[in-house]
Parts: structure tokens; sequence; C-alpha cells
């Protein structure tokens, strides 16, 4: 066996994603490049069935992101794209890394719309609670 040759395997970000009590959850585990997000936004705008009132659970504790500024306005447009049709979008990021959380903060602060609410927290509860409450 030859061990000059040193094979890197890095593995691909895994992207969830289901309603559950009328709440999309998304499940965002390891790596991901805005390639992966963006392509992800471009799937769930393509869906058939959103909610006119769609609230929406980011989990993003086991995320690996690596993200620049234009990168996560690019992003937040995009989901504004894709929400279009939709009365309200309330989107709840929890979140645990430092840095991740920067990131949600600053997606949380970009959209144009008034019909769009964005807020980071630090457990799955506090994130459900906000989404249920009017």
């Amino acid at each position: 066996m030859d061990k000059s040759i040193n094979t890197l395997y890095k593995p691909r970000h895994m992207t969830s994603y289901a309603f559950i009590n009328d709440i999309l959850h998304v499940s965002i585990e390891g790596p991901a490049t805005i390639y992966d997000l963006y392509d992800f936004l471009d799937e769930i705008g393509s869906l058939q069935s959103l909610p006119e009132e769609l609230k929406v659970f980011y989990d993003l504790r086991k995320a690996s992101l690596d993200l620049r500024l234009d990168e996560i306005n690019v992003l937040s447009k995009k989901a504004e794209e894709k929400t279009l049709n939709c009365k309200s979008v309330k989107t709840a990021f929890c979140v645990k890394d430092p840095k991740i959380t920067a990131y949600a903060m600053l997606f949380s602060w970009l959209p144009e719309s008034s019909k769009i609410k964005r807020e980071q927290f630090s457990t799955k509860e506090a994130a459900l609670n906000w989404l249920n409450t009017d």
C-alpha cells in the first residue's frame, strides 16, 4: 500500500426538510456552500403548496458555513423571491456556533419586505414558541 497518497474525504452537507405541525422544519448538517444553500432555496421555492403564512424553522446547530456578506445578501434576496406569493414569512434559526449566529443575525436584518420576520435562537423550544406566536 502506497502511504504517499493521502485520500481526503470531505463530507457533503445534508439538508433535510419536512412540514411538521404547519412549520417547515429544515435541518442543515455538515459543511454547506453558498451554492448548496442557493440550490436549496430554489428547491423550496418550487414546492407547489407553500402556505400563505409560511413558518420556517432552520436547525443550524450542526451546520458548517463560511459565507461572505455579499453571499448572505444574495441568499436573503433569493429567499424573498421564492416566497413572493406568501402573505407572511416567519423564519427562526436555531444556532449555536458564534459565526453562524452572526450570519443568521445579518440574514435577519436584510429583508426589504415587512411581511418577512427572521430571528435567531439558541434552543429549538424558544424558536418554535416564537414561530407559534402571532
